[in-house]
């Protein structure tokens, strides 16, 4: 289910497509059945921001509770600046995030991880090349938001301030892809098979592979 018009590759995209394409054949071999668990980046995007919002309105219901809105303090003229940049940068942080954590888990370690830019979309993506369980994907597919999002929230809860509270709104929502494919992990339930999930190289999502037990 990715965009009707496929996106021209890398070649560094290229050589993780074809590095993926030969370990599904490989475990296609070992008796493993392929299902697609990706979307479009519209679909990640859009889907993905429905179901994020409800936690970013849980976030602020939670900090009005405690506190107002009114920023305590004064700031810089140039806080706008600051707080681009600082986006620009946890962006890039939220992707390590998820490479050091599938890292931890992946067979390879480190070597399994890579990270890219899907120049149209303008969006970062990091990949793991290793088959992971369900639990150890969705702790890598998460870690973002909850280092980045959700902790930052109740910090600002606790303190009432409030740049940092409008930073963590931002970071869950840029976590909604994420979100997103997680949900359709926990759907993804086959019955008596073991199974263990691949992120996709080039796509948004991964497959799983389901081998029934016998």
């Amino acid at each position: 289910m990715s965009d009707k018009k496929e996106r021209k590759l890398t070649k560094r995209e290229q050589r993780r497509k074809e590095i993926f394409i030969e370990k599904c054949r490989s475990m296609e071999e070992e008796g493993y059945k392929t299902e697609n668990l990706f979307f479009s980046i519209l679909q990640a995007n859009f889907v993905g921001l429905l179901i994020t919002l409800p936690i970013n309105f849980l976030f602020l219901a939670v900090h009005y509770l405690f506190n107002d809105f009114v920023p305590n303090g004064s700031y810089s003229p140039y806080i706008g600046l600051i707080f681009i940049a600082l986006m620009l940068l946890l962006i890039v942080v939220h992707e390590l995030i998820h490479g050091i954590t599938w890292g931890h888990f992946a067979a390879e370690g480190r070597k399994s991880i890579e990270f890219g830019v899907i120049w149209q979309a303008l969006t970062p993506y990091c990949t793991c090349s290793s088959p992971l369980t369900k639990g150890e994907y969705i702790k890598g597919a998460l870690m973002p938001t909850i280092v980045l999002g959700f902790i930052p929230g109740i910090i600002a809860a606790i303190t009432g301030w409030v740049p940092l509270l409008i930073l963590s709104q931002l970071m869950i929502l840029a976590g909604a892809g994420d979100v997103l494919i997680v949900a359709r992990l926990l759907l993804h339930r086959p019955k008596k098979a073991k199974v263990v999930y691949l992120d996709h190289p080039t796509e948004c999502g991964l497959v799983a592979f389901v081998k029934k037990n016998d």
